[in-house]
């Protein structure tokens, strides 16, 4: 029961970051993607030479900026259904909550069968094993670790999917967007490792006990109110250490890719379109793919740092003494 209780936990963890995503963004309406400058006597998208040199890149990063893809009329107030719109980044969360359960329902199905099971589920089925036995058990010990390993391991997927659906190459209508590309998203799922903390922590010591074994032993009476005070900021400052970590990375690389790609047309421009300018456009362009190959790694490095640290911070809150 525990551990259905720990993936759902998980599931509504997935929609609070939709939903906070909602309304941390619709308090300002965020721009939908640039479009590219226009002929004034033909309407079409501008030439490269036509561009201005900015726009060569606010194009670019466009493509990782939240925006609106439907905004449902719920309470006939538009400054209200507001708060109901339905955006980018939710979409690609729940993709990747789709994918997740096309992977996992076969291979759950799969214990019940006789016989040898397929190459794609015995590497899953390994995949869960090993976060379950090199990252769970480690730190949260057997007995408690069969617990949270559900969790865990519905946490580490769910970002690691979100995470590689924003390396897909794509463009116009059907462009990818990383949801962890955001704080927004981030931080719910950060905030759901503190309400974890807090609530198994409070469970296994009791209130008092939580609060009182976050201070180190044999302090002296006169530094314990300032030692209170660092000690809760210091609570407070591991979802907000999760929620940056997981975004900049994810931000990071897809705005330098971004970069080189702009670099590429404004160096075209600034040669007129000579020749010449494939000798900037090629360096930029292996660049561009150097930092993909790069970033491909850092997907799945992001989903195992974010995770394990969850896995961390959940252990100190439930053994303080440790």
């Amino acid at each position: 029961m525990r551990s259905l209780a720990l993936f759902l936990i998980g599931l509504l963890g997935f929609l609070a970051a939709g939903t906070f995503a909602d309304c941390a963004v619709a308090q300002a309406e965020a721009p939908a993607p640039a479009a590219a400058p226009q002929d004034p006597a033909h309407g079409h998208d501008a030439k490269t030479m036509e561009m201005d040199n900015g726009a060569f890149f606010k194009k670019q990063y466009s493509h990782n900026v939240p925006y609106v893809l439907f905004t449902p009329e719920v309470t006939g107030d538009p400054e209200t259904d507001k708060f109901f719109s339905f955006y980018n980044v939710n979409k690609f969360q729940w993709i990747a909550l789709a994918i997740c359960l096309l992977i996992f329902l076969p291979i759950k199905a799969s214990f019940r069968k006789q016989g040898e099971v397929s190459f794609f589920t015995r590497v899953f089925r390994g995949w869960c094993r090993w976060i379950r036995d090199e990252m769970v058990y480690p730190v949260l010990g057997e007995e408690e670790g069969k617990q949270f390993a559900p969790y865990f391991i519905f946490l580490f997927f769910f970002v690691a999917v979100m995470n590689v659906i924003g390396m897909i190459p794509s463009g116009g209508p059907i462009s990818t967007y990383t949801a962890t590309g955001t704080p927004y998203v981030t931080g719910a799922l950060a905030l759901i490792t503190l309400v974890t903390m807090l609530f198994f922590g409070m469970k296994k010591n009791g209130v008092i006990g939580f609060f009182k074994g976050l201070l180190p032993h044999g302090l002296p009476t006169a530094l314990l109110p300032l030692m209170a005070v660092v000690e809760l900021v210091g609570l407070l400052v591991k979802p907000f250490a999760l929620t940056i970590r997981l975004f900049a990375n994810m931000l990071a690389g897809h705005l330098v890719i971004a970069s080189l790609i702009g670099l590429i047309f404004l160096f075209a421009k600034m040669q007129g379109g000579a020749a010449t300018s494939y000798l900037t456009a090629v360096p930029a362009a292996g660049m561009a793919v150097f930092i993909f190959i790069i970033e491909s790694f850092v997907t799945l490095l992001q989903a195992y740092i974010f995770t394990y640290l969850s896995i961390i911070f959940l252990q100190q809150a439930m053994h303080p003494e440790h």
